[in-house]
């Protein structure tokens, strides 16, 4: 079942979409629209949706923002539809020409997507004919993502840096400690709306991303205290009664786990010494 939803605010399109092979989604994208500019292109399982729902718009640039395959699925298709440009940061524009492998979980609810040699990667801002956009590395859930901030308008386009003020799921190659210090460069920006590509937040964006930051450090100074004291990650987990969605660990082959971020803490903390 594919499920989509459209809305507008002042200027940005968006629509979202869904998609599970039995019963109604869980797992939502969001792609956005303004002024020519598309942001990010959805789940290849969704294709034939997206197509059909943003086929008319008048694009004349893509951005992705960062290579996982919720967000770059349709890349080769829209960018072949319009014939136009499609950008994203150095890094990447490097991983999309030879994109990483992904678990049956990520198969099964996002799709795949195929490599892509084109996409360009610009300096420090991406322009339209009315806005320009700062491209601010955010590195931690993913190393090559990146947000797009138009500071005339206090918007944040923020790919997956907020998605909720807490997690239950992290993946192997994601870092706690990177999160902590993306959320505070966000911090020092004047902006309002939240424009996630999971759960958008047109008010009080900054102060939901308050919330996740202080998630963060407290999740950090837990898990760093107790590896300190000598725990491993498994002693941890116990200690701090956490629990873990067997279903999603099995299905992704531990990709995704509660306890892949207590494996990034101590990674993290080692790392840092």
């Amino acid at each position: 079942m594919t499920i989509t939803d459209t809305f507008q605010h002042e200027t940005v399109k968006s629509y979202k979409f869904g998609y599970s092979p039995v019963g109604k989604p869980k797992l939502y994208v969001h792609v956005y629209y303004v002024d020519g500019l598309l942001i990010d292109t959805g789940q290849s399982r969704a294709s034939r949706e997206v197509l059909r729902r943003i086929g008319e718009w008048d694009v004349r640039k893509i951005f992705i923002t960062h290579h996982h395959e919720d967000h770059s699925g349709n890349l080769n298709l829209l960018q072949a539809h319009f014939n136009c440009p499609a950008y994203a940061s150095e890094t990447c524009c490097a991983l999309m020409k030879n994109p990483p492998k992904i678990s049956l979980a990520q198969h099964i609810f996002w799709g795949n997507r195929p490599p892509n040699h084109q996409l360009i990667p610009p300096k420090e801002t991406i322009h339209t004919d009315k806005y320009n956009f700062q491209i601010i590395p955010i590195p931690g859930h993913a190393s090559d993502m990146v947000a797009l901030y138009e500071p005339h308008k206090k918007w944040l386009f923020s790919a997956d840096l907020y998605v909720h003020h807490y997690i239950n799921y992290f993946l192997k190659n994601e870092s706690v400690k990177q999160q902590i210090e993306s959320i505070k460069r966000i911090l020092k920006l004047d902006f309002e709306v939240l424009f996630c590509a999971h759960n958008p937040q047109f008010t009080g964006g900054k102060s939901l991303l308050e919330k996740k930051l202080i998630f963060f450090e407290n999740f950090y100074a837990q898990v760093s205290e107790l590896q300190e004291k000598g725990y491993t990650a498994k002693q941890i987990f116990k200690q701090l009664n956490f629990s873990e969605n067997r279903f999603i660990q099995f299905i992704s082959h531990g990709n995704l786990s509660k306890m892949n971020m207590v494996k990034s803490v101590i990674e993290d903390v080692e790392n840092s010494h």
